[in-house]
This record gives structure tokens, C-alpha cells and sequence, in this order.
């Protein structure tokens, strides 16, 4: 599991990007010309529960966003998929 540490520099919000996918792009790092891009990506296949976690982690980058608060993503090894979301304290 990789974890990449930083403010929120972007975020981009896609609620309908097809007929059965909303997305969320961000990126993150210590300045905007050094971020990582990462996603969330809602399907309408998830369960109401992975779908209400989803909305969760994405309604944090927004709070992270406009606070300016550095956050902890937790992602795969090999892929840009958000698992999970810490922000960190003031």
C-alpha cells in the first residue's frame, strides 16, 4: 500500500462522467508543479456502502481543499485508486 502526503493543489469533480461512473481527480503534494494525481471513481455498481464511502473521502478533499489542510491518501502500489483518507491536524 503507498500513501502519498500533501494539500490538496486541485481537485476536479466528473458527477456523470458516463452513464454508470461519476469520478473525482486531485491532486496532491507540497506545491502545484509537485503533486500526484489520484481519483476517486464511484461506479453504479458499487454498494450503497461503498458508494456512501466513496462520497465520504471526496466530500474530505473538499474540506482539505478549501481549509488548506494536508492530507494522507492511501492508494495501490500500482494504481491511483484513493482507498482511504486522513486529514491531518492543524
Amino acid at each position: 500500500m503507498a500513501q502519498t502526503i500533501g494539500l490538496v493543489q486541485k481537485l476536479i469533480i466528473m458527477p456523470e462522467l458516463t452513464s454508470n461512473q461519476a469520478l473525482a481527480c486531485v491532486w496532491i503534494g507540497p506545491t502545484p508543479a509537485n503533486a500526484e494525481l489520484l481519483m476517486v471513481n464511484r461506479l453504479d455498481t458499487d454498494s450503497s456502502h461503498a458508494g456512501a464511502f466513496k462520497n465520504s473521502i471526496v466530500d474530505a478533499l473538499v474540506t482539505a481543499l478549501v481549509s488548506r489542510r494536508e492530507v494522507v491518501a492511501d492508494h495501490g502500489d500500482s494504481d491511483a485508486l484513493i482507498t482511504s483518507l486522513t486529514i491531518e491536524p492543524a
